[in-house]
């Protein structure tokens, strides 16, 4: 049964994203690019070129994505190569992220989610192809490219939606095990020995603290509308890090808890959506980006209200970013594809019984 409303979802967090870019980046923006409307401009161009992703993915033919799946995934990792290249890339606070193209750069990192994702659905949906070996050898080398940025917080999130895929392809339950354990321990190694990683475990930290404020300030109703007082420089990172703590902070709990919710309905639909798919590779990637949108907006959330260290990890359609938004919404458009084959299904089931019920009641004679 197709899931009616998906689409709607969508676009209210969407919207959600831009009015809140819109009305809290201001000083943000006028300190730190001169134009008190450079966030929300460049979020509305992506935001457009996000749309028409999310449209042509609802018309491609699934299979074509399947077919070409191995040279996206590889290309994906030929960028993280090519961004460690130092004339390619910007080198911004320690990290290299970002590939400079002139006019725009672009985070291979966040590409690589959906291309991963896509990947692996194919490899895993083949049950000769279903084993640990292959998940440690086709995974180990763009999460090693990624920690080698460093983005450490990108490169866990790619790995739990990944392992995901491969439990819930079918995968063997002991490797698994065996592989999250030893995952566990290199991420502990790498914290250990990393001092502005463990700075990160400081909720006391200005950037956390701030974030702490805004969001118990906001208290049940929220401040009102436009009305926050953490956006005008107190809170670093407005537009990506910190717009769910603004969004707290000008509309409360209710206004919070109404996100959360709408995710919650997003979610629950990609689920119902790849219970009804027709094959194996179009149900894995179809929960995987449904994972996706739950592990990162968990990770945002969490790191607002100081549950877990800050990573960086934009909220899912309402953060700013061209990269993350194109692509998350190029996903949600393949599963909305998945949504329309599932309706084209049923009617055409429905359409063939109806004229075999005529053909048994109305018999054709050819002699009497």
């Amino acid at each position: 049964m197709r899931q009616k409303g998906f689409g709607l979802i969508v676009f209210i967090l969407l919207t959600i994203g831009l009015i809140f870019i819109a009305i809290s980046s201001i000083s943000e923006a006028a300190y730190t690019a001169g134009n008190k409307l450079y966030f929300i401009q460049k979020q509305l161009i992506w935001s457009i070129l996000g749309l028409s992703a999310y449209f042509i993915a609802t018309k491609l033919q699934l299979n074509i994505i399947k077919k070409y799946a191995n040279i996206f995934y590889y290309f994906t990792v030929l960028l993280l190569v090519i961004l460690l290249i130092p004339n390619f890339s910007n080198l911004t606070l320690g990290a290299r992220r970002w590939l400079d193209l002139g006019i725009i750069g672009i985070q291979p990192s966040e590409i690589l989610k959906l291309s991963a994702i896509i990947f692996f659905s194919k490899l895993f949906s083949d049950s000769s192809k279903l084993n640990i070996k292959q998940l440690i050898i086709y995974l180990g080398i763009p999460i090693s490219l990624i920690i080698l940025e460093p983005n450490m917080s990108t490169a866990i999130l790619i790995s739990a939606v990944i392992i995901t895929n491969y439990y819930l392809a079918g995968g063997e339950i002991l490797s698994l095990f065996l592989l999250c354990a030893a995952g566990v321990g290199f991420g502990a190694t790498l914290i250990s020995t990393s001092p502005y990683r463990k700075a990160r475990f400081d909720t006391t930290s200005y950037h956390s603290s701030q974030m702490v404020i805004a969001v118990t300030s906001g208290h049940i109703f929220g401040k009102g509308f436009a009305n926050s007082d953490q956006k005008y420089r107190y809170l670093p990172k407005i537009s990506t890090d910190s717009i769910l703590a603004v969004i707290s902070e000008e509309t409360g709990f209710v206004g919070t808890t109404a996100i959360i919710g709408l995710y919650t309905i997003l979610i629950l639909k990609i689920i119902k959506i790849s219970q009804t798919a027709k094959d194996q590779f179009q149900k894995l990637f179809t929960i995987s980006i449904g994972c996706w949108i739950a592990f990162q907006s968990i990770i945002n959330i969490g790191a607002v209200v100081s549950l877990i260290p800050l990573t960086g990890v934009p909220l899912p359609l309402i953060s700013y970013g061209g990269s993350s938004l194109i692509t998350i919404l190029f996903g949600l458009g393949l599963i909305e594809n998945v949504n329309h084959q599932t309706t084209n299904l049923i009617y055409s089931t429905n359409r063939e019984k109806q004229q075999n019920n005529h053909y048994h009641r109305h018999p054709s004679h050819t002699s009497h």
